[in-house]
């Protein structure tokens, strides 16, 4: 492997690894703000009840039967928002990991493919002979003549 080929491989590895840990970072965030989200929605919830015990206790309503199964209503009404909040950006922070993933695996194949194109006479198409000066490319596959390109 040539000085050349391994400082684009290295290049590109480096590249790859810096956008998964930068998508990485989004994941985490995500989560995070779903957690900001659900407590937001929990402090609603218990505004919400605190209001509910307030407005029966002064119109003279004991927190039994109906008022007291209003109030519980709303606690799991409450807690199945918040369930759904966690959830919903849980699943996109995993989506976000999924693809950054997929992406990270298939910059390091590519990293290789490119590093195996470009070994010249070690490369993958054999010997990638390129005349200075002229930007002409001429090329062998398995020992076959594949013509000239100009650039």
């Amino acid at each position: 492997m040539g000085i050349e080929t391994a400082i684009i491989a290295g290049l590109g590895l480096a590249s790859a690894i810096g956008n998964f840990n930068q998508q990485k970072s989004e994941a985490r965030q995500t989560a995070h703000q779903g957690t900001i989200e659900a407590a937001k929605r929990a402090n609603e919830i218990k505004s919400l009840a605190a209001k509910q015990r307030v407005s029966y206790l002064q119109a003279g309503l004991e927190l039994e039967g109906t008022p007291q199964a209003v109030i519980n209503d709303t606690y799991n009404t409450g807690m199945q928002d918040i369930h759904a909040i966690s959830e919903g950006y849980n699943q996109q922070s995993k989506n976000i990991m999924n693809k950054a993933r997929a992406k990270l695996f298939g910059d390091i194949a590519m990293t290789g493919v490119q590093a195996g194109l470009s070994g010249g006479s070690g490369g993958l198409f054999g010997t990638g002979v390129t005349e200075s000066g002229g930007g002409i490319s001429t090329g062998t596959i398995n020992g076959k003549y594949q013509g000239a390109k100009v650039w």
